[in-house]
């Protein structure tokens, strides 16, 4: 875990985990009242489209699939 703390005043903001902040933020103190821009230390690259699973085709018949074999009977 890393300690954020003002960069003012060195009150504790919060704690984080390594790669827990992604993206900036922006956290008042409530001590001082200055404005923390934290931003992440570097950008975790995200995965290229090219990289992920396609859906099946039409033709497969794999989990999810619509066609029955046979109709669903309702009990009553």
């Amino acid at each position: 875990m890393e300690e954020i703390r003002c960069g003012s005043c060195r009150k504790l903001l919060m704690k984080a985990a390594g790669q827990a902040i992604l993206g900036p933020v922006d956290v008042k103190c409530p001590r001082c009242g200055t404005m923390n821009c934290l931003r992440p230390a570097a950008i975790v690259p995200v995965k290229p489209a090219s990289d992920r699973l396609e859906r099946p085709t039409q033709g497969d018949s794999s989990c999810g699939s619509t066609s029955r074999t046979r109709p669903i009977r309702k009990t009553v």
